[in-house]
């Protein structure tokens, strides 16, 4: 029976005005290649719809896109800040919560990360150069790159640090980061000037990276072992 990721679409308008669903293709053909299909979930307008949309997959991605209404953990709309809508926000807000009722896997990637931290109470770094103006990481590459821009520190003993071991290169391509964590995330990984790049649950399989992974498996298979983990960890949750 094959498994089925869903992957949370973001909203943009087009053209003509008219507000559409879209998800680059780049986070589909990863699913595709570790081995599962993917089913892209366009924003629902209530929580029973959501968890309907749950209820035929076996793991949930939450992908890159604009930034979080800052309203969502108490604080004001940096003037930097490019809110992505708060419909958007609440329907990958519930998303999570239900993922972590159901103890779904969960892969967080830069946007998503940062919705998945804030769905379980936490906080972001609103805009990375206002707080660390002296910081000579590029975390805003000018575009998204298949390239890598700096490093990145795991903990030892953390599974990202398992995976890729103590150090790797990554891209870069975010304003914003976690702050506070929320509830039952440890913070993992950090760029050397201290911005947080990644994170895990203590306890469920939800795991977060500021970097587009997707991205660069384009060029190389060297962001497999994520995407393979995460597919496997659906699989075990199907067999249980």
């Amino acid at each position: 029976m094959p498994v089925l990721i869903a992957i949370a679409a973001n909203t943009e308008h087009n053209k003509n005005g008219q507000i559409i669903t879209s998800v680059p293709v780049a986070y589909s053909r990863c699913i595709q290649r570790a081995g599962a299909v993917p089913v892209i979930l366009p924003p629902a307008e209530n929580e029973q719809t959501v968890a309907l949309m749950l209820s035929g997959v076996s793991g949930l991605i939450l992908p890159g896109g604009l930034d979080m209404d800052a309203r969502f953990f108490n604080q004001e709309v940096h003037p930097a800040c490019k809110p992505s809508g708060l419909e958007l926000d609440t329907f990958q807000i519930t998303l999570v919560n239900l993922a972590v009722e159901l103890k779904m896997p969960l892969l967080g990637i830069c946007r998503g990360a940062q919705v998945a931290n804030v769905a379980l109470g936490g906080s972001l770094v609103q805009d990375i150069p206002s707080l660390l103006p002296e910081s000579r990481i590029v975390h805003m590459q000018k575009v998204f790159s298949y390239n890598t821009n700096h490093d990145v520190r795991f903990e030892r003993g953390s599974r990202l640090c398992s995976l890729f071991g103590e150090s790797i290169r990554i891209n870069s391509r975010h304003h914003q980061s976690i702050d506070a964590p929320g509830k039952g995330i440890r913070i993992t990984a950090w760029a050397p000037d201290g911005v947080v790049e990644g994170a895990e649950h203590e306890s469920l399989p939800i795991d977060l990276v500021q970097w587009h992974p997707e991205l660069l498996m384009q060029k190389s298979d060297g962001m497999l072992p994520l995407f393979d983990r995460f597919i496997r960890n659906c699989k075990d949750r199907v067999n249980t």
